[in-house]
């Protein structure tokens, strides 16, 4: 299976499909699978502000974004491609945002995840999932510090636990 718009390679090391004429580097082995240099790390959604997500893997004709097992639309991918200067492979990396409104509409049986995948002649490699949940603290705290009376230049140990949050709080 491919995907919409995918670059399939033939053994010739030429796009086929494309018919432009363009080759891909020589220099890529033939059996090397793509390896990951970025990941996509979990993160937190402060507020209403989208997180970003990356993976950048090398040698790679494609790489996209998989979020709970469904792929990310291609218009929602930002790609940067290039060639090594030191090994002439192809390295490409993607950027995806994940908003707040993403998250809360998942409804799965685990938290919001992505992952990315990465294409090359020899076939496929899965990066980590990333885990995106929603940052919160709770405005009460579950054991508030209790008044003490001390001297002057006295020193003092006031105990208390923070409110309940995602990440907790320290």
């Amino acid at each position: 299976w491919l995907l919409p718009g995918a670059i399939c390679a033939t053994s010739r090391g030429e796009k086929a499909g494309g018919g432009n004429g363009e080759s891909l580097p020589e220099s890529i082995p033939l059996g090397t699978l793509p390896r990951f240099l970025v990941e996509p790390e979990d993160s937190y959604i402060v507020k209403n502000n989208p997180i970003k997500l990356r993976c950048k893997a090398m040698p790679a004709m494609q790489i996209f974004f998989k979020c709970n097992g469904d792929w990310v639309h291609q218009n929602e991918h930002v790609l940067e491609e290039h060639v090594d200067e030191y090994t002439g492979l192809s390295v490409r990396e993607v950027l995806i945002n994940v908003s707040r409104q993403q998250v809360e509409d998942f409804h799965g049986p685990e938290d919001y995840w992505c992952l990315c995948v990465a294409w090359s002649q020899q076939g496929t490699t899965k990066s980590r999932k990333a885990t995106v949940r929603i940052a919160y603290l709770r405005k009460n705290f579950e054991q508030d510090p209790q008044a003490k009376e001390v001297p002057l230049e006295g020193k003092i140990i006031l105990h208390c636990r923070p409110p309940e949050g995602v990440p907790s709080a320290k």
